[in-house]
């Protein structure tokens, strides 16, 4: 599978159609999205990449394409939005936002491996608190706050990308990003993705992601990284539901904002929300009591922070000032 990876490119009415009578047929689909900025204000999806099970076919549709109208673009929508066909992804949360705020269409039936793989560190790889404290001290956080304050750092979990996982589970060097694409988004090129033509480097890029997504979930099936029993795998797929769906609230933010989508795992994701749920002032989101730290030093009334636990340690990473207030619960 090394070298280049076959795709077609739909940016014709005659495309789609031969497309959705291959994709309708799937047992399941593979997908992800480019663009210039995803999830960011501004920002826009100019490519939507699909695959059936083992990559074996790829189609990019092309959002910008002048030959495609609205209504051409229909059936793709009515197979995201469906519940009853899975959707592999990886980080799905920038592909929902844009898909959403662009087209009002809400992905549903995802399986985001990005989830599974933060889920397998605990129920299948045997990592404690310990491991989980040493990945935000090695990667995200300095050591020093994280050992020093490690009970702020509770629930909190870092998470990886996608080529680092390809590295960590073994494909080998030719299941790699192109080098040279990752340094251009690396130096703020995303624009790149809305030229037309898309350079061949691009939409080799583009079907690479989808071939690579594929590889992961069969390795995540072999180590039982995805559940085979119905109640682990159904947790598992509501853990995905609420991530890919976490910054909806939030919706898409500035470059510069401090609690813009990271890469550490949102709350109220990885267990279910419950209770009240109270508004948090850096993130927006709306979050369950156990999101935030709480006080009843008084020993009269219980306050919580206005920020959840997340914003409060980014908070305190980028030297903003503390919470201005405590709210009375």
């Amino acid at each position: 599978m090394a070298g280049t990876v076959p795709y077609l490119i739909c940016n014709t009415a005659a495309d789609c159609h031969l497309a959705y009578q291959i994709l309708y047929r799937a047992s399941f689909l593979i997908l992800d999205c480019e663009g210039n900025n995803l999830g960011r204000a501004g920002g826009c999806v100019t490519l939507i990449c699909v695959g059936t099970p083992l990559a074996e076919n790829i189609f990019l549709f092309d959002t910008l394409s002048p030959a495609l109208s609205p209504r051409d673009l229909d059936p793709l929508w009515q197979l995201f939005s469906s519940p009853l066909i899975l959707k592999i992804v990886w980080d799905g949360r920038m592909d929902y936002l844009e898909l959403w705020s662009s087209y009002k269409v809400r992905l549903e039936g995802v399986l985001d491996l990005q989830v599974a793989e933060v889920v397998s560190r605990v129920t299948m790889r045997g990592e404690g608190e310990e491991h989980r404290l040493g990945r935000l001290a090695n990667s995200y956080f300095s050591k020093n706050a994280v050992q020093k304050h490690g009970e702020q750092y509770e629930g909190i979990n870092v998470l990886i990308g996608l080529q680092q996982c390809c590295q960590e589970s073994g494909l080998g060097e030719e299941f790699v990003k192109d080098p040279e694409v990752k340094q251009m988004h690396k130096d703020k090129k995303a624009d790149m993705w809305t030229q037309r033509p898309l350079p061949g480097k691009l939409l080799q890029y583009a079907a690479k992601d989808i071939q690579l997504i594929s590889m992961l979930c069969t390795v995540f099936i072999q180590r039982c990284w995805i559940p085979s029993l119905p109640g682990p795998y159904n947790t598992l797929l509501a853990q995905c539901a609420r991530y890919v769906s976490a910054h909806v609230e939030q919706g898409k933010s500035e470059e510069t904002d401090p609690f813009r989508p990271t890469g550490l795992m949102p709350l109220d994701v990885l267990t279910q929300p419950w209770g009240l749920q109270y508004k948090c002032t850096g993130c927006n989101r709306s979050l369950s009591m156990s999101c935030y730290t709480l006080d009843d030093s008084d020993g009269f009334y219980r306050r919580r922070r206005t920020r959840c636990n997340l914003c409060h340690v980014l908070a305190t990473k980028y030297r903003l000032r503390a919470d201005p207030e405590w709210f009375v619960v």
